[in-house]
């Protein structure tokens, strides 16, 4: 093994991968024509803007950036790039609210990046430099990333001023394979509980200047759940051609998905049978068409220009069967009161393209180390969406049987322009200090329009600007030990979805139905980090880090129903917290260790509208009044992850993960007043066993001792008693809906590779 095979190892080291290439991309070979590897001295670099081509030492990052390899998404290690996070990088957390692994809610830091719409999107999501938080709510759709096509995953914190829009808690930078850096093929089939089957396959090689890489995948499952088969079909390939100063690559993502999640549950009902769903059916079809076309050319001097341009489209169709209370216009008369069943079906396209170009220098400014990156980018994006209703009624077990024809509720088209400019420079003070300052200007602007000639108080025009800098400052105290601190600012511009369903007197089911609404205001958010990392011996790694992120006129969605509410301003939210993190290796062991203290609060006094409130029920308030200090919900305050790994032979690998998260306050009591639901624990094994050369079997279960747990709470009204729905009886009891976590699960499987690095 080369050095850099020694020291990329582990989530501490970023950019392994493109050090490594930087050494051989001058030898346009194949695998099997490659040369015996050289032990080689590997500087650890991070890659600090949405493009490629800026790689700064990660000692000289002002910032807690923790990254991946693909080879540690193994499928003996996680089934999806969200459990990976959960998993194994600190301050992350996902919840399960629609019992599918493909519909995560991932939070980092107490920041969400979610596939559902109304979730406030603080995070976001870049593949190969091209932005993928979708222009119409900013949702990331995280079954539509194929793991088995990622090269490098960088989580970098902050980082709002250089990577732009939606980056308040921070980004996700993915980087894709290609055929330089995954030679060879692979073959991977597993299967397991719930019905689950799973197969990949994959390609990649190199002849001459010419590369190309290819990776499909079919996941499917019966689901855990009642009614909750979901199908995942993926396509990625990239074609490269490459030079001694250049390289052009051209990629294409496909997918094609099925997923159904059913959400949560009343708790009486989930205490009768686990597996219970409320209403259903809760499909979603989503299919991606994704072009990406990168290049970059060495200027010489240390000077490197890299572009990319895109085209993304994206449709997603809905079908949802829910329970809609009626009070018949008669408010405290219970004689006509009843809860009914409704289908609504939405229909999204979304169109992208975009382009920007990044020129780029790494070498001497006076004397001293200098990294400088200067960056334009334009991001276009369309999107229609059609909303339709339809009388129904329900089944015995809740179900919905649609009665007569589809009806258009809503018709609306969104455009976003979203044009930025950025720059970003470290330089070395002195041989233990450097200085890192950026910045971004972003002008964005969001049009609406009516569609369906009903609601022609829904076109508008929407322009924001922002400049967003930032200023971090590392030290070497000694050899061994790294200071660092850092401030950062961040920007989001109200989605069309938020602009169109911000009434509280008029508020929108989600799926969403547009009314012509009071704008609102930007998000802003204003971070400081500081912290410390370094290493207690050569093999043992260190960090610890302080952070507080305070936004101003943060977005939240305040739900007004089982599937009613608006967007409003909220005047200030806080995140703050501690990741103290311990990685090793002793001999056949190596193990890794974080904490996080994620402190989430309102930072106002604000009043919000009461989630399960109606006219015909004056036992309950209209609002809930929140007080500054007030927790926001579904943000566990602690997190701990402990992942541990034996070799005991070189064919056999062992591993155990660990992983704790606190309590959180249900959705609904923002206000803190009532018991918040309770931590878990979970625990994860796994084995791999390599039986002859390039083949391998290998297992894992998840939940090892079948913990019953909870992952989300809102409070909501029980259309139903028993299977019956509620008939003239009032709106229903208030109740705890949670989100039921996954019961004990295994899978096995089989790998097979052939060439590549052996």
């Amino acid at each position: 093994m080369s050095a850099s095979g020694t020291i990329c190892r582990g989530r501490w080291l970023t950019g392994c991968a493109a050090a490594a290439l930087a050494v051989t991309n001058s030898l346009p070979v194949t695998a099997a024509e490659r040369p015996p590897r050289r032990t080689l001295e590997t500087v650890e670099v991070v890659g600090t803007t949405p493009l490629e081509g800026l790689n700064v030492p990660r000692d000289q990052v002002p910032a807690n950036v923790q990254s991946a390899s693909g080879a540690e998404l193994a499928p003996e290690r996680t089934s999806t790039l969200a459990s990976f996070m959960n998993e194994r990088l600190a301050s992350v957390h996902i919840n399960e609210a629609q019992s599918n692994p493909w519909q995560p809610d991932v939070s980092f830091r107490g920041f969400a990046a979610s596939p559902l719409l109304g979730n406030p999107i603080g995070m976001s999501v870049f593949v190969d430099g091209v932005r993928v938080n979708e222009s119409f709510g900013d949702t990331v759709l995280w079954d539509l990333i194929p793991t088995s096509a990622i090269d490098t995953v960088d989580l970098l914190p902050g980082a709002g001023a250089v990577f732009g829009l939606n980056t308040l808690g921070g980004a996700l930078a993915l980087r894709t394979r290609s055929g330089r850096t995954a030679p060879g093929v692979n073959i991977d089939v597993s299967g397991g509980s719930f019905g689950r089957l799973s197969g990949e396959v994959s390609a990649g090689g190199s002849a001459g200047a010419l590369d190309g890489f290819l990776a499909i995948g079919h996941h499917e499952e019966d689901g855990w759940r009642d009614h909750s088969l979901s199908r995942v079909r993926q396509l990625f390939a990239k074609a490269g051609w490459e030079s001694a100063t250049s390289r052009v690559a051209l990629s294409y993502m496909r997918a094609d998905n099925r997923l159904i999640g059913n959400g949560l549950v009343p708790e009486p009902l989930f205490a009768e049978r686990r597996e219970s769903v409320y209403t259903y059916p809760d499909e979603t079809e989503p299919t991606l068409d994704f072009l990406n076309l990168i290049a970059r050319h060495d200027l010489g001097a240390g000077w490197q220009l890299a572009g990319n341009a895109y085209w993304r489209r994206v449709h997603i169709r809905t079908f949802n069967g829910d329970a809609e209370y009626d009070d018949g216009d008669t408010p405290f008369d219970f004689s006509d009161d009843e809860y009914e069943a409704e289908n609504r079906r939405t229909r999204t396209a979304q169109n992208t393209v975009g382009a920007a170009l990044q020129l780029a220098y790494e070498g001497r400014l006076a004397g001293r180390d200098n990294y400088f990156a200067l960056g334009v980018s334009r991001d276009k994006g369309r999107a229609d969406f059609q909303q339709l209703e339809q009388e129904a009624e329900f089944t015995n077990d809740r179900g919905t049987i649609g009665e007569g024809e589809f009806e258009l509720d809503t018709h609306v088209y969104g455009k976003n322009v979203y044009d930025s400019i950025y720059l970003t420079d470290t330089l070395a003070l002195d041989e233990r200090t450097h200085l890192t300052l950026s910045g971004r200007y972003t002008r964005a602007r969001v049009e609406i329009e009516d569609r369906s000639g009903e609601q022609p108080d829904l076109n508008g025009r929407h322009t924001f600007n922002r400049v967003t800098p930032a200023a971090g400052i590392t030290y070497a105290l000694t050899p061994a030990i790294t200071l660092y601190g850092g401030y950062n600012e961040g920007f989001r511009v109200p989605t069309p979805v938020e602009l169109t369903c911000a009434d509280p007197d008029d508020p929108c089911s989600l799926p969403v139905g547009f009314v012509a609404d009071p704008p609102l205001e930007p998000v802003i958010s204003r971070s400081w980090e500081l912290g410390a990392r370094g290493t207690l011996r050569e093999s043992m790694r260190w960090n610890a880090t302080l952070y507080r992120t305070r936004l101003t006129d943060d977005i939240l969605f305040t739900s007004v129903g089982a599937s009613q509410g608006f967007f409003a301003n909220v005047p200030a939210t806080r995140r703050q917290g501690v990741e103290l993190g311990l990685f090793g290796q002793l001999g056949t062991l190596s193990w890794e260790a974080d904490y996080s203290y994620v402190d989430a609060t309102f930072r106002s006094d604000a009043e919000l509208f009461n989630p399960v409130a109606l006219p015909s029920d004056p036992s309950q308030p209209a609002s809930i009044q929140v007080t500054s200090g007030d927790r926001l919900p579904g943000v566990p305050r602690h997190l701990f992850k402990l992942g541990v790994e034996w070799q005991p032979t070189p064919a056999l690998t062992l591993g155990a993960q660990t992983f704790y998260a606190s309590g959180q306050y249900l959705r609904g009591d923002e206000s803190n007043l009532t018991e918040p639901l309770g931590g878990y624990t979970l625990v994860g094994l796994r084995a791999a066993y390599e039986v002859a050369d390039g083949l391998r079997l290998y297992a894992r279960v998840d939940n090892a001792f079948d913990k019953e747990y909870e992952t989300l709470g809102a409070y909501n009204r029980n259309g139903f008693d028993g299977n019956e729905p509620l008939e003239g009886v009032g709106p229903g009891p208030v109740e705890r809906f949670i989100s039921p976590g996954t019961p004990r699960s295994y899978w096995v499987g089989i790998q097979y590779t052939l060439g590549g690095d052996e």
